[in-house]
C-alpha cells in the first residue's frame, strides 16, 4: 500500500506500508492491505505506519484500493 499525507505546506508519500493505525474520532483503527474503501474523520493523535509514527492535529482519511490519503494540518 501507499500512504499519502497532505498538509497545507507539503505532500509526503510513503511507499510500501503493510499496515497503518489511524486515530479516528470514534477510536483508533487499523488499515491493512485489501481494506474496504472508507472516508473517516480523525482526532489529534499519532498515525503509525510500520516503524514510523507521525503526530497529527486531526483531519480526514480516505482509503481506496491500495492508497491511504490523510489530509491534516
Amino acid at each position: 500500500m501507499k500512504l499519502v499525507m497532505i498538509t497545507p505546506k507539503e505532500r509526503t508519500i510513503i511507499d510500501k506500508v503493510d499496515k497503518v493505525t489511524i486515530p479516528g474520532t470514534k477510536g483508533p483503527f487499523m488499515v491493512l492491505r485489501g481494506h474496504a474503501p472508507l472516508v473517516s474523520s480523525m482526532q489529534k493523535g499519532v498515525v503509525k505506519c510500520d516503524r514510523q509514527e507521525i503526530a497529527i492535529e486531526g483531519g480526514i482519511v480516505e482509503v481506496k484500493k491500495e492508497v491511504i490519503t490523510i489530509i491534516t494540518e
